[in-house]
């Protein structure tokens, strides 16, 4: 897009058509996104607010429930008023300031995750926070270097862009980098855990992945098309993709954890004790895992077969956050 107030006709036509376009595109993800919230009340209510304790989880289910959306409020509000220069350069870095936040919000749900599904496993927890690390601190070098798309006259918008397109498009580099190991965590961690299992009907634990290798490739391939928008696209559009991006991760994420609720309180026969185990062969190492359901958050655990000896509740509880982030 030009960066001249003074536009020729018929680029001024074409650039407006654009601004429209993307206008539209950032207002439908949201509509999307309110729309998706409003549909999973119920579900919400009953799985997040209803139970008798909450958790951490509850803290980061809300956090990514509600930061993105009422921030994107403002944003779409920014999109079609016409503030002054002075009220858009004090404004302008919000969006990418809010991104940054609920990125690593998304990010600890997801590295939390990892360490449930790799049992624990710290090695490859600590890779996936170092990989969080990374980007996080990418992506602030890279939002630093934002600021206010120069419009022609007449048309209104606080649009942040980078003064270096290259620079600023390392901000979904990142985030597209996290998720891909995210992503190909999962798949292997799915692919290892079917071949244990065979033919045998699956566990909650192997519904846990599954789900997740689902939902991770659809923030994938989103993260891959903004990517390569920023990178291939004309001027005008190379943000365009960058709002359902954001709001499809906060829509996924949402529902990882509302449909490990549900699997938790459905899927398995529930006591009156509201806690039960379900055990299921994972390997030659002769472990059994345990999944104990309880309030709908299910923990996983584990016990030699030998011995039969479970973990305490601590750790229970410990490990109950890692699985239902799913």
């Amino acid at each position: 897009m030009s960066t001249s107030n003074v536009v020729p006709g018929a680029e001024l036509v074409q650039t407006a058509y654009h601004l429209q376009a993307a206008k539209m595109y950032s207002l439908a993800s949201c509509v999307m996104l309110f729309y998706d919230m409003m549909i999973t009340a119920g579900d919400e209510i009953e799985r997040i607010w209803m139970q008798e304790r909450y958790s951490r989880i509850t803290l980061l289910y809300a956090l990514n429930r509600y930061l993105t959306p009422l921030g994107y409020i403002v944003i779409i509000v920014s999109f079609h008023q016409p503030w002054s220069i002075e009220v858009c350069d004090r404004y302008i870095l919000f969006p990418e300031a809010l991104k940054v936040v609920t990125a690593s919000v998304v990010g600890v749900i997801f590295v939390l995750r990892i360490h449930a599904i790799y049992n624990r496993g710290l090695v490859v927890t600590l890779f996936a926070a170092a990989m969080l690390v990374v980007e996080i601190a990418v992506k602030i070098w890279a939002f630093t270097d934002g600021t206010r798309l120069v419009l022609p006259e007449g048309i209104v918008g606080c649009i942040l862009v980078g003064r270096n397109h290259i620079r600023f498009v390392f901000s979904w580099i990142a985030e597209l980098l996290f998720d891909s190991v995210i992503f190909f965590l999962t798949l292997w961690r799915t692919v290892t855990l079917y071949r244990r299992q065979g033919a045998r009907p699956m566990s909650l634990f192997t519904l846990v992945i599954r789900d997740g290798v689902i939902y991770f490739a659809v923030i994938f391939v989103a993260n891959v098309v903004t990517v390569l928008m920023f990178l291939l696209a004309p001027p005008d559009i190379k943000a365009m993709n960058a709002s359902f991006s954001t709001l499809i991760t906060t829509l996924i994420v949402s529902r990882l954890i509302l449909n490990m609720k549900e699997a938790a309180l459905t899927r398995l026969p529930v006591q009156e004790s509201r806690s039960i185990v379900v055990s299921s062969q994972i390997g030659p190492d002769n472990y059994t895992s345990y999944l104990e359901v309880g309030l709908g958050d299910p923990t996983l655990t584990h016990a030699r077969k030998a011995s039969t000896q479970q973990v305490s509740a601590t750790e229970i509880r410990y490990e109950l956050g890692r699985i239902v982030r799913k």
